[in-house]
């Protein structure tokens, strides 16, 4: 395969969920902490998946407002085009990820893993992960059933990316139902 014409892999990292003033500045809601670890001068990405064009935008300013930042990009200079891009989800090439550490993973990698148990019974394919104030929560979906399987080391014992698959030693009456 010829990687120059592979275009980079995009990773949501925010939703731009409301305006923020009369000069186009955006409140973006974000995924985890990847946005507040970006800097003036960086470039965003809007629907960078959809094969069509990719929106392109430079931030000039970001500063935190709890689980929010405040951004303002060179491309949008006043509440009307502010307005256009709500709803939005803001992109990054997933090479500009930071690395994390031996046994952590990003959200996006984890979704789409096979989910079995120790003993090779199939739970199903990971679909969504909710996060808790104690520890995130992965939905696995069981032929249209949800399961719910609590995100902690005594629960999940390896994940294998590259395998695309999780496995799990489920406490007694997690998967009674199935």
């Amino acid at each position: 395969m010829n990687r120059e014409n592979k275009r980079p892999r995009h990773v949501a990292i925010g939703k731009i969920t409301r305006t923020h003033g009369v000069r186009g500045a955006l409140k973006i809601y974000t995924y985890g902490e990847t946005l507040g670890e970006q800097a003036a001068g960086d470039t965003l990405f809007l629907n960078p998946e959809t094969g069509g064009e990719n929106v392109a935008l430079t931030l000039t300013t970001l500063r935190p407002q709890g689980k929010f930042w405040i951004v303002q990009f060179r491309e949008c200079s006043s509440m009307e085009d502010a307005q256009t891009l709500l709803g939005e989800e803001v992109f990054i090439p997933e090479d500009r990820l930071p690395p994390v550490e031996e046994g952590e993973y990003y959200h996006f990698q984890l979704l789409g893993l096979e989910v079995e148990t120790l003993d090779g019974k199939s739970v199903g394919i990971l679909t969504a992960i909710m996060e808790t104030a104690a520890n995130d929560v992965y939905v696995v979906d069981n032929r249209g059933r949800e399961v719910l399987v609590p995100a902690v080391q005594e629960i999940v014992c390896s994940v294998d990316l590259e395998l695309g698959k999780m496995v799990i030693d489920p406490p007694e009456g997690l998967l009674d139902d199935l």
